[in-house]
Protein backbone atom coordinates (compact mmCIF):
# COMPACT_ATOMS: atom_id res chain seq x y z
CA UNK A 1 0.00 0.00 0.00
CA UNK A 2 1.54 3.30 -1.14
CA UNK A 3 0.53 6.87 -1.90
CA UNK A 4 0.81 5.96 -5.57
CA UNK A 5 -2.07 3.53 -5.12
CA UNK A 6 -4.37 6.27 -3.85
CA UNK A 7 -3.12 9.29 -5.79
CA UNK A 8 -1.87 7.65 -8.99
CA UNK A 9 -5.33 7.89 -10.55
CA UNK A 10 -5.23 11.69 -10.43
CA UNK A 11 -4.31 12.84 -13.98
CA UNK A 12 -0.76 14.14 -14.17
CA UNK A 13 -0.02 13.66 -10.47
CA UNK A 14 2.55 10.87 -10.91
CA UNK A 15 4.43 12.92 -13.53
CA UNK A 16 4.37 15.90 -11.17
CA UNK A 17 5.84 13.85 -8.32
CA UNK A 18 8.54 12.23 -10.46
CA UNK A 19 9.65 15.59 -11.84
CA UNK A 20 9.67 17.42 -8.51
CA UNK A 21 13.46 17.13 -7.80
CA UNK A 22 14.18 18.94 -11.08
CA UNK A 23 11.91 21.90 -10.36
CA UNK A 24 13.51 25.19 -9.29
CA UNK A 25 14.30 25.96 -6.46
CA UNK A 26 14.15 22.35 -5.23
CA UNK A 27 16.85 21.40 -7.73
CA UNK A 28 19.23 23.84 -6.03
CA UNK A 29 19.07 21.83 -2.80
CA UNK A 30 20.62 18.67 -4.27
CA UNK A 31 24.15 19.83 -3.46
CA UNK A 32 23.33 20.61 0.20
CA UNK A 33 21.29 17.50 0.92
CA UNK A 34 23.50 16.18 3.75
CA UNK A 35 22.99 19.08 6.21
CA UNK A 36 19.23 18.61 6.03
CA UNK A 37 19.66 14.93 6.87
CA UNK A 38 21.86 15.79 9.86
CA UNK A 39 19.43 18.45 11.08
CA UNK A 40 16.60 15.93 10.68
CA UNK A 41 18.38 13.67 13.18
CA UNK A 42 18.78 16.57 15.63
CA UNK A 43 15.04 17.21 15.45
CA UNK A 44 14.35 13.52 16.05
CA UNK A 45 16.57 13.60 19.13
CA UNK A 46 14.82 16.65 20.61
CA UNK A 47 11.39 15.28 19.85
CA UNK A 48 12.19 11.76 21.05
CA UNK A 49 13.57 13.02 24.35
CA UNK A 50 10.48 15.13 25.02
CA UNK A 51 8.15 12.25 24.11
CA UNK A 52 9.96 9.78 26.35
CA UNK A 53 10.17 12.09 29.37
CA UNK A 54 6.46 12.89 29.39
CA UNK A 55 5.27 9.38 28.54
CA UNK A 56 7.46 7.72 31.14
CA UNK A 57 6.13 10.18 33.70
CA UNK A 58 2.57 9.28 32.65
CA UNK A 59 3.51 5.65 33.25
CA UNK A 60 4.60 6.65 36.74
CA UNK A 61 8.22 5.59 36.29
CA UNK A 62 10.16 8.80 35.66
CA UNK A 63 10.53 12.26 37.24
CA UNK A 64 8.03 11.28 39.91
CA UNK A 65 9.18 14.18 42.05
CA UNK A 66 7.54 16.57 39.58
CA UNK A 67 3.83 16.89 38.86
CA UNK A 68 2.45 15.83 35.51
CA UNK A 69 1.52 19.41 34.52
CA UNK A 70 5.07 20.57 35.31
CA UNK A 71 6.63 17.82 33.17
CA UNK A 72 4.22 18.56 30.32
CA UNK A 73 4.96 22.28 30.51
CA UNK A 74 8.72 21.65 30.48
CA UNK A 75 8.74 19.16 27.59
CA UNK A 76 6.14 20.81 25.33
CA UNK A 77 8.48 23.46 23.79
CA UNK A 78 11.09 20.83 22.93
CA UNK A 79 8.46 18.58 21.39
CA UNK A 80 7.21 21.44 19.22
CA UNK A 81 10.72 22.56 18.22
CA UNK A 82 11.81 18.98 17.46
CA UNK A 83 8.68 18.26 15.44
CA UNK A 84 9.08 21.53 13.55
CA UNK A 85 12.65 20.64 12.60
CA UNK A 86 11.64 17.10 11.60
CA UNK A 87 8.75 18.28 9.44
CA UNK A 88 10.72 21.12 7.83
CA UNK A 89 13.74 19.03 6.93
CA UNK A 90 11.54 16.03 6.12
CA UNK A 91 9.62 18.01 3.50
CA UNK A 92 12.87 19.06 1.84
CA UNK A 93 14.29 15.53 1.94
CA UNK A 94 10.98 14.20 0.63
CA UNK A 95 10.89 16.59 -2.31
CA UNK A 96 14.40 15.54 -3.30
CA UNK A 97 13.35 11.86 -3.20
CA UNK A 98 9.75 12.36 -4.24
CA UNK A 99 9.15 9.42 -6.57
CA UNK A 100 10.91 6.90 -4.33
CA UNK A 101 8.74 7.93 -1.38
CA UNK A 102 5.63 8.12 -3.54
CA UNK A 103 5.99 4.40 -4.35
CA UNK A 104 7.32 3.35 -0.93
CA UNK A 105 5.34 1.19 1.51
CA UNK A 106 7.50 2.18 4.52
CA UNK A 107 6.96 5.88 3.75
CA UNK A 108 3.20 5.35 3.69
CA UNK A 109 3.51 3.55 7.04
CA UNK A 110 5.62 6.39 8.44
CA UNK A 111 3.10 9.08 7.49
CA UNK A 112 0.11 7.14 8.86
CA UNK A 113 2.00 6.46 12.09
CA UNK A 114 3.15 10.10 12.25
CA UNK A 115 -0.46 11.29 12.10
CA UNK A 116 -1.27 8.91 14.95
CA UNK A 117 1.79 9.94 16.96
CA UNK A 118 0.97 13.65 16.69
CA UNK A 119 -2.60 12.98 17.84
CA UNK A 120 -1.22 10.93 20.75
CA UNK A 121 1.21 13.65 21.79
CA UNK A 122 -0.89 16.78 21.32
CA UNK A 123 -4.44 15.49 21.58
CA UNK A 124 -4.06 12.79 24.22
CA UNK A 125 -0.93 12.76 26.37
CA UNK A 126 -0.44 16.50 26.81
CA UNK A 127 -4.12 16.84 27.71
CA UNK A 128 -3.87 13.92 30.17
CA UNK A 129 -0.80 15.43 31.81
CA UNK A 130 -2.48 18.81 32.26
CA UNK A 131 -5.39 17.09 34.05
CA UNK A 132 -3.18 14.84 36.23
CA UNK A 133 -4.00 11.77 34.14
CA UNK A 134 -7.76 12.22 34.07
CA UNK A 135 -9.29 11.58 30.64
CA UNK A 136 -12.13 13.69 29.26
CA UNK A 137 -14.50 12.54 26.52
CA UNK A 138 -12.50 14.55 23.97
CA UNK A 139 -9.27 12.82 25.03
CA UNK A 140 -10.87 9.39 24.69
CA UNK A 141 -12.13 10.27 21.20
CA UNK A 142 -8.64 11.48 20.22
CA UNK A 143 -7.17 8.28 21.68
CA UNK A 144 -9.52 6.15 19.56
CA UNK A 145 -8.60 8.09 16.39
CA UNK A 146 -4.88 7.81 17.13
CA UNK A 147 -5.20 4.09 17.78
CA UNK A 148 -7.04 3.60 14.48
CA UNK A 149 -4.28 5.32 12.48
CA UNK A 150 -1.53 3.50 14.37
CA UNK A 151 -3.07 0.04 14.04
CA UNK A 152 -3.68 0.73 10.36
CA UNK A 153 -0.02 1.64 9.89
CA UNK A 154 1.08 -1.53 11.70
CA UNK A 155 -1.24 -3.61 9.53
CA UNK A 156 0.30 -2.16 6.37
CA UNK A 157 3.79 -2.64 7.80
CA UNK A 158 3.12 -6.29 8.61
CA UNK A 159 1.31 -7.08 5.35
CA UNK A 160 4.22 -6.20 3.04
CA UNK A 161 6.72 -9.01 2.57
CA UNK A 162 9.73 -6.66 2.50
CA UNK A 163 8.78 -4.33 5.34
CA UNK A 164 7.12 -6.86 7.70
CA UNK A 165 10.32 -7.34 9.79
CA UNK A 166 10.10 -3.63 10.70
CA UNK A 167 7.25 -4.41 13.12
CA UNK A 168 9.92 -6.11 15.23
CA UNK A 169 11.24 -2.66 16.20
CA UNK A 170 7.98 -1.64 17.87
CA UNK A 171 7.73 -4.98 19.67
CA UNK A 172 11.33 -4.72 20.87
CA UNK A 173 10.67 -1.21 22.20
CA UNK A 174 7.71 -2.53 24.16
CA UNK A 175 9.74 -5.30 25.75
CA UNK A 176 12.57 -2.86 26.46
CA UNK A 177 10.18 -0.66 28.45
CA UNK A 178 9.06 -3.70 30.43
CA UNK A 179 12.64 -4.76 31.11
CA UNK A 180 13.74 -1.29 32.21
CA UNK A 181 10.67 0.03 33.99
CA UNK A 182 8.55 -3.04 34.67
CA UNK A 183 8.12 -4.05 38.30
CA UNK A 184 6.04 -7.22 38.34
CA UNK A 185 6.67 -8.71 34.91
CA UNK A 186 10.25 -7.68 34.11
CA UNK A 187 11.83 -11.12 34.20
CA UNK A 188 8.88 -12.77 32.50
CA UNK A 189 9.19 -10.25 29.67
CA UNK A 190 12.92 -10.92 29.36
CA UNK A 191 12.37 -14.66 29.26
CA UNK A 192 9.59 -14.46 26.67
CA UNK A 193 11.61 -12.15 24.45
CA UNK A 194 14.71 -14.33 24.66
CA UNK A 195 12.72 -17.49 24.01
CA UNK A 196 10.73 -16.18 21.04
CA UNK A 197 13.28 -14.03 19.25
CA UNK A 198 16.42 -15.77 20.44
CA UNK A 199 14.85 -18.97 19.13
CA UNK A 200 13.96 -17.24 15.86
CA UNK A 201 17.55 -16.07 15.45
CA UNK A 202 18.90 -19.56 16.15
CA UNK A 203 16.47 -21.04 13.64
CA UNK A 204 17.75 -18.79 10.87
CA UNK A 205 21.34 -19.31 12.00
CA UNK A 206 20.81 -23.03 11.36
CA UNK A 207 18.77 -22.91 8.14
CA UNK A 208 20.46 -19.80 6.72
CA UNK A 209 19.50 -16.13 6.91
CA UNK A 210 18.86 -16.05 3.17
CA UNK A 211 16.28 -18.84 3.36
CA UNK A 212 12.89 -17.98 1.89
CA UNK A 213 10.99 -21.23 2.42
CA UNK A 214 7.35 -20.44 3.35
CA UNK A 215 7.49 -22.53 6.53
CA UNK A 216 10.10 -20.23 8.05
CA UNK A 217 8.05 -17.17 7.13
CA UNK A 218 5.11 -18.71 8.98
CA UNK A 219 7.27 -19.34 12.05
CA UNK A 220 8.56 -15.76 12.01
CA UNK A 221 5.06 -14.35 11.54
CA UNK A 222 3.73 -16.51 14.39
CA UNK A 223 6.56 -15.38 16.69
CA UNK A 224 5.77 -11.74 15.88
CA UNK A 225 2.08 -12.13 16.65
CA UNK A 226 2.76 -14.18 19.79
CA UNK A 227 5.29 -11.63 21.03
CA UNK A 228 2.85 -8.76 20.50
CA UNK A 229 -0.02 -10.56 22.27
CA UNK A 230 2.11 -11.63 25.24
CA UNK A 231 3.52 -8.10 25.53
CA UNK A 232 -0.02 -6.68 25.65
CA UNK A 233 -0.95 -9.17 28.40
CA UNK A 234 2.15 -8.30 30.43
CA UNK A 235 1.39 -4.59 30.19
CA UNK A 236 -2.17 -5.35 31.26
CA UNK A 237 -0.82 -7.09 34.35
CA UNK A 238 1.51 -4.19 35.11
CA UNK A 239 -1.29 -1.66 34.83
CA UNK A 240 -3.84 -3.74 36.74
CA UNK A 241 -1.54 -4.56 39.66
CA UNK A 242 -0.24 -1.00 39.73
CA UNK A 243 -3.69 0.59 39.79
CA UNK A 244 -2.90 2.28 43.10
CA UNK A 245 -0.08 4.27 41.49
CA UNK A 246 -0.49 7.98 40.85
CA UNK A 247 -0.80 7.52 37.09
CA UNK A 248 -4.22 6.28 35.96
CA UNK A 249 -4.57 3.12 33.81
CA UNK A 250 -5.81 5.25 30.89
CA UNK A 251 -2.76 7.50 31.14
CA UNK A 252 -0.40 4.54 31.30
CA UNK A 253 -1.95 2.90 28.24
CA UNK A 254 -1.94 6.13 26.26
CA UNK A 255 1.70 6.72 27.18
CA UNK A 256 2.70 3.21 26.16
CA UNK A 257 0.86 3.40 22.83
CA UNK A 258 2.36 6.81 22.16
CA UNK A 259 5.93 5.57 22.66
CA UNK A 260 5.35 2.52 20.46
CA UNK A 261 3.67 4.70 17.83
CA UNK A 262 6.67 7.04 17.67
CA UNK A 263 8.92 3.97 17.39
CA UNK A 264 6.76 2.87 14.44
CA UNK A 265 7.36 6.27 12.83
CA UNK A 266 11.11 5.84 13.27
CA UNK A 267 11.01 2.23 12.04
CA UNK A 268 9.04 3.25 8.95
CA UNK A 269 11.59 5.94 8.18
CA UNK A 270 14.50 3.59 8.71
CA UNK A 271 12.90 0.87 6.59
CA UNK A 272 12.57 3.18 3.58
CA UNK A 273 16.18 2.41 2.80
CA UNK A 274 15.50 -1.35 2.86
CA UNK A 275 12.05 -1.57 1.37
CA UNK A 276 12.23 1.19 -1.22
Amino acid sequence: MTFEKYLGQVPGFTDFVSGMPNVWPISLLQDIYAPFGALHLVGLGLMGGAVLLLNLRLMGTNLTGQTLPDVERSTRPWLIIGLGIVLGTGIIIGMLNSYKLYTSVPFFVKIMALIAACIFSFGVNNALAKKEGKASTGVLVALAIAMAFWLFSLGVFQSDIITAPGVFHAITAGYALLLIYGVRTRWIAGGVYALLYGGLFLMYAVVGFDTYEPVFDVVAYSATIAGAVIMAVLYGVEIYLGRSDAATPTAKLAALFSVLCWVTVAAGGRWIGFGG
